[in-house]
Parts: structure tokens; C-alpha cells; sequence
């Protein structure tokens, strides 16, 4: 049999600013990784569109927070888990940017327009069997 879940990406999460922390933005390397690509028409109305979808499923459950969790967690003990909203950007590989600022993220996405996407919606499949993932698309 082969392993479709080789691939690793790299999250990149945008924190809110909250009442103990600043608007930061935290990175992370997800394991276990099957990237999937395709064409995803969607008609409203007499407009149709047609937008090349990419999903990321990951079965790497173990780490994974929802981001009300995630945001609550010391932030040392944070490093060791990742969550995933709408609005964060993920690079189709393994890469070493710091991203510090909102203009940095800008230009983070800029960069790797042709090997990542934004966060548009994100389905969260945990329930303690051997199929669970957690899948990220570019398509809301």
C-alpha cells in the first residue's frame, strides 16, 4: 500500500489581540499531509466561477487544537499544538519565513502565491478512529 500521508506544510496563524497578548502571528510545521488539487465550479445565479481548489488533509490529529482552545493554552505549551481558522495561510511545503507583522504576512502570501493558500474553510474530523483528519480548503 502506499503512503499518501508524506506530505509536511507550514501554517501560519494569525492571533487576534486579546486582553493578556498582542496580534502575533504563530507558525507551524503539520505532519502527515495529502495535498489535493481540482476544479471546483460553483454557479450563482447565471455567473458561474470556476476556481482551482486545494485541499490539505492531515492526520495529524494529535497535535491539533480548536482555535478557542489553542488561544487559551500557556504559550509555552502552545509551541507543541497548531489550530487552523479562516484567514490563516499555508505554504505547500516546509519553509523557514518569520513572519512578525501584518505586512510581512502580506508579503508572505505574496511569495508563495503558487505554493500555499489562504484559509477559506476548515472541517475538523476527530473521533477517535483511524480515518480522523483535519481538512483545510481554499474554497469557503
Amino acid at each position: 500500500m502506499t503512503d499518501l500521508w508524506k506530505q509536511t506544510v507550514t501554517i501560519y496563524n494569525d492571533i487576534a489581540k486579546t486582553a493578556v497578548e498582542e496580534r502575533h502571528f504563530d507558525k507551524f510545521f503539520i505532519d502527515k499531509c495529502n495535498i489535493q488539487g481540482g476544479i471546483v465550479s460553483r454557479a450563482d445565479g447565471t455567473v458561474e466561477n470556476i476556481v482551482n481548489a486545494i485541499s490539505v488533509i492531515t492526520k495529524d490529529v494529535d497535535r491539533y487544537k480548536p482555535p478557542m482552545q489553542y488561544a487559551k493554552l500557556p504559550v509555552d505549551i502552545r509551541e507543541a499544538f497548531y489550530t487552523v481558522q479562516v484567514g490563516d495561510f499555508i505554504v505547500l511545503a516546509e519553509v523557514d519565513d518569520v513572519v512578525t507583522t501584518s505586512r510581512e504576512f502580506a508579503e508572505l502570501q505574496e511569495k508563495y502565491k503558487d505554493n500555499g493558500i489562504v484559509v477559506r474553510s476548515v472541517s475538523a474530523n476527530i473521533h477517535g478512529m483511524s480515518v480522523d483528519n483535519v481538512t483545510i480548503t481554499n474554497v469557503g
